[in-house]
């Protein structure tokens, strides 16, 4: 029997437009729109497709849309109209154009892991700047506590980056520690979850809700987490709020393509002050005279696996214009 589908020349009343958010990819045309505990498949009316941009590719998961529903079949509709984004989390692909990942996000969870795979702050500031350049606030969640076997991760991580006023958050899915500070600062909010593969970003969430069922697999030997999760999708979280579990990044690169290297400086939160503070105004603080940054860093002022990201940063950024 084919789908009965609201008539594309049908014109809604204002009471029939609902609010609702993209929570997931497309299939067969029509997007898992959620609204009120409700997931309805909306296929997009036709004149946005034609608005001169293709909203088939435009539509990302944390879209706001208005919407309503077919009223001889309610779990399908129509969506009438895109609301402007507030946010738009992207990582950049060398050699393509950036790749978004979720929108209109109010804060962004990034996940490492004690052990398995080994802590990386490499890595960690590279997901900070991909926060940054978004605008979105980052929540910094230190996994797998349980393999902490002298107990000092947490505290390491916290003194690096807790003065840089970022908050740190260590977390168990084995011991429950930490699981309740994580659910308070999820709920009501829409948030993503981002990390590489194996750091326990998807049994995380299953622990706060197992009916989420995501998907988990065993690190690798090599400890390089496989990928489960394939495609961002938000989830309602019974606290209130929403969730993205994103795709598994084992090679985090959310710059190139993002922002030119002359701005790197202005993303990392001790470096800022000295933009434009040298001896030479656009001194890049590798090896120019008078850097103010590298004396602050001889000084203890600044960390330096932080100094060390953003060298190793703007090298990659430079190669890549």
């Amino acid at each position: 029997m084919s789908r009965r589908r609201p008539s594309e020349e049908y014109e809604p009343s204002p009471r029939e437009l609902l609010d609702g958010l993209v929570v997931g990819s497309p299939r067969g045309g029509e997007y898992p729109v959620g609204a009120a505990g409700e997931i309805t498949l909306c296929r997009l009316r036709k004149r946005l497709m034609t608005a001169g941009v293709d909203r088939l590719q435009y539509l990302a998961t944390g879209d706001r849309v208005r919407f309503f529903r077919s009223p001889e079949e309610p779990e399908r509709g129509r969506i009438d109209e895109v609301l402007p984004r507030t946010s738009e989390l992207s990582r950049g692909r060398p050699g393509k154009p950036p790749q978004l990942i979720v929108v209109n996000l109010d804060q962004v969870l990034i996940v490492a892991a004690v052990a398995e795979p080994d802590l990386s702050l490499h890595r960690l500031d590279r997901f900070l700047i991909l926060a940054d350049c978004a605008e979105i606030e980052p929540l910094i969640i230190l996994n797998k506590l349980d393999l902490d076997d002298d107990g000092t991760a947490l505290a390491e991580l916290a003194a690096i980056y807790e003065p840089l006023g970022y908050r740190v958050l260590g977390t168990s899915a084995e011991t429950g520690e930490g699981l309740a500070e994580l659910q308070a600062a999820l709920t009501g909010r829409v948030s993503a979850v981002v990390g590489v593969s194996g750091a326990g970003k998807s049994t995380l969430l299953n622990t706060l809700d197992p009916s989420f069922e995501l998907a988990t697999q065993e690190v690798m030997d090599i400890g390089k987490g496989r990928h489960t999760t394939t495609a961002s999708s938000l989830l309602p979280l019974a606290c209130g709020g929403w969730v993205a579990d994103t795709p598994g990044i084992k090679t985090v690169s959310p710059l190139p393509g993002l922002i030119p290297a002359d701005e790197l400086a202005e993303h990392f939160v001790e470096l800022e002050p000295f933009v434009g503070a040298c001896q030479f105004n656009n001194c890049t603080h590798r090896a120019e005279p008078g850097c103010q940054a590298r004396a602050a860093l001889a000084a203890g002022e600044i960390a330096a696996s932080r100094f060390d990201s953003y060298l190793r940063l703007f090298e990659e950024l430079r190669a890549a214009e």
